[in-house]
C-alpha cells in the first residue's frame, strides 16, 4: 500500500461481551489497532454519544430496539476520509446486522472511489452477510475481502496474527 493513505475506522464495545466476559477493550477494538499498526493506518474510534450499557443484556435490549427502529445513533466527532484511499471498516455483529451507529457513520461519507476493507467480530453468525451488504450501501466503493473472526479468536495472538496477515495482503 505504499504511496497510498489508509484509515482504520471502527466501532467496539468493552464491557460485558459474551463469551468473554467482562473487558476494558472490546474485540473490535484489538484487532482494529493490530491492523492499524502493521499497515501504519490512521485510526477513528466511532464512540456513541450515550454509551450502551455495560451489562450485556442491558445492551442487548437497547441495540434490538435501536434495529427495529432503524435507529441511527449520533457518535462523537468524525473524520474527512477524502485523503484516504483504503478504510478499513470493523464493527461487530449484532444481531445479523451492523451496528445501527456503524450506519450513522457509513451514511455521512461518500465512498466513492474508495477500497473498503471490512472486518468483523461475531460469536458464531460470521459476517452474517454484512460483506456483501456493504456493496450495496457503499456506491462506488471498492469493497475487499473481508475478515470475520470470533471475539474469542480476536482475544488470542493466533487470532491477532491472522488479522495481521489479512491486513497486509
Amino acid at each position: 500500500m505504499s504511496g497510498k493513505k489508509s484509515l482504520v475506522v471502527f466501532f467496539s464495545r468493552a464491557d460485558e461481551n459474551y463469551n468473554v466476559g467482562i473487558v476494558k477493550v472490546g474485540n473490535t477494538e484489538l484487532l482494529a489497532r493490530r491492523i492499524a499498526e502493521v499497515t501504519g493506518a490512521d485510526e477513528f474510534k466511532i464512540v456513541p454519544v450515550k454509551a450502551y450499557p455495560e451489562n450485556y443484556m442491558e445492551c442487548v435490549d437497547l441495540a434490538t430496539a435501536e434495529k427495529e427502529s432503524g435507529a441511527r445513533p449520533e457518535y462523537v466527532g468524525d473524520v474527512d476520509i477524502a485523503d484516504y484511499d483504503t478504510v478499513f471498516l470493523g464493527y461487530p455483529i449484532w444481531w445479523g446486522d451492523l451496528p445501527m451507529i456503524v450506519y450513522s457513520f457509513l451514511e455521512k461519507h461518500d465512498f466513492s472511489g474508495k477500497t473498503v476493507r471490512p472486518f468483523c467480530t461475531h460469536e458464531g453468525s460470521g459476517s452474517a452477510g454484512t460483506f456483501e451488504g456493504l456493496a450495496d450501501l457503499l456506491a462506488g466503493a471498492t469493497i475487499g475481502e473481508g475478515l470475520e473472526m470470533s471475539g474469542t479468536k480476536a482475544r488470542g495472538e493466533m487470532g491477532l496474527k491472522r488479522a495481521e496477515d489479512w491486513a497486509r495482503s
